[in-house]
């Protein structure tokens, strides 16, 4: 694994790490084979496959962590196979033949309809992040190296990974499965989590076909169910942090990536859903009254986009951000992505209104950053026909 530093002396030093990411490296973490047992026996995405407790008895502990973490890959079909492919898979994992048997079980009338709906919720069929497709090796090397970590960023708040979109029942549609055993894995490390995110632009279409009245009842009730959450956790966990016991979830990305990367036909950024749904920031601001109201001890509320070096978008990010109730979000997130010929200035104009904002009492956090020396790039960069090396490449960006 290759470390960069940027010599900044940030006390945030922080990673992504999903769901599947964090259940491979429960399996590597485990330190007996009674662990491994107990793991698989609390994930849903293996514990139903017929004969994988006695798959490893007799095995010794990394011989069966192998074995298992082979298990949980196989599990998952490439996110590029397509529609038809997933829905096989998660038919066959749930024991099901049809989606008109899986209408059976919506409408209550199937014997195994509130197992079914459980575990299909709790069932990931694709996989997003090269997770199926890589080395144990690869990830015991980033459990070595989780020490350069003291934050965990966690997207398994977010309203699709939270809402059972199949079930009726209010007690069962919201479900915190994944951020749960994230946030264990979390805690076992002795890592804060950003806990991302409550408002996102994609809904995972769980809105399909509802109405603006409908969509805002679901995420007023979504953000409420969220906020208990998230206080009834960090009541129960905490972390040692710099000597000092902090609450495991430290912040919250309430919005992120709520305004356009694309312009629209007047040539403007736009708010994604006032566009898709017509909801407006006020109307939006009034299902987050609860989450001011109840925020957490300790915990900040971000507000989080990308290309903020962009002057337009910035400009559009900003005048979202003085639509938001005041009190509401004390710190901006920047996803900054550039190319390494990205025009300087507009990095310092960025920085320069960060400042002003800065100065008015917001706090900004760089929650992503990235430089990328992308294939249109390398003529302009090392002449036309080059041949470079990767480590030309790292001496260049630096």
């Amino acid at each position: 694994m290759d470390n960069y530093s940027l010599n900044v002396d940030s006390p945030i030093k922080g990673g992504y790490f999903s769901s599947e990411q964090i259940d491979l490296l429960s399996i590597i973490q485990c330190q007996s084979i009674d662990e491994l047992m107990k793991f698989i026996a609390n994930c849903d995405q293996i514990n139903h496959i017929n004969g994988i407790f006695e798959s490893i008895n007799g095995l010794d502990l990394e011989t069966a962590k192998r074995s298992v973490f082979k298990t949980y890959q196989d599990t998952m079909v490439y996110h590029d196979q397509g529609l038809e492919a997933s829905r096989i898979n998660r038919f066959n994992y749930l024991g099901i033949n049809s989606e008109e048997e899986l209408m059976s079980v919506i409408d209550k009338s199937h014997p195994r309809s509130q197992e079914i709906l459980s575990l299909n919720h709790h069932f990931i069929s694709e996989e997003w992040d090269q997770t199926k497709s890589i080395s144990y090796e690869e990830m015991a090397l980033l459990n070595s190296h989780l020490s350069l970590f003291n934050s965990m960023l966690i997207g398994s708040g977010k309203i699709y990974k939270v809402i059972n979109k199949y079930e009726t029942d209010k007690e069962n549609k919201f479900d915190f499965y994944f951020a749960r055993r994230d946030l264990d894995f979390a805690y076992r490390n002795g890592k804060q989590v950003r806990f991302h995110s409550l408002l996102v632009k994609d809904d995972g279409k769980i809105f399909n076909g509802k109405s603006k009245e409908e969509i805002m009842n679901i995420i007023k009730e979504y953000v409420k169910q969220s906020i208990d959450f998230i206080n009834e956790y960090n009541s129960n966990h905490k972390v040692i942090i710099n000597g000092r016991e902090e609450p495991v979830i430290n912040a919250v990305d309430l919005f992120n990536e709520i305004v356009s990367f694309d312009k629209n036909e007047q040539g403007e950024y736009y708010n994604i859903w006032e566009q898709k749904y017509g909801i407006s920031m006020p109307e939006l601001m009034s299902c987050f009254e609860y989450a001011l109201v109840n925020k957490p001890n300790n915990v900040s509320y971000l507000y989080n986009e990308p290309f903020l070096e962009d002057d337009q978008r910035r400009q559009k990010v900003f005048e979202t951000l003085s639509q938001t109730t005041p009190g509401l979000i004390d710190t901006l997130g920047s996803q900054m992505h550039i190319t390494i010929t990205q025009d300087v200035d507009s990095v310092r104009r960025c920085f320069s209104d960060f400042k002003r904002l800065q100065e008015r009492g917001m706090r900004i956090q760089i929650t992503e950053f990235d430089m990328c020396l992308g294939r249109n790039d390398v003529p302009r960069v090392f002449g036309p026909n080059a041949s470079i090396s990767l480590e030309q490449v790292y001496q260049e960006k630096d």
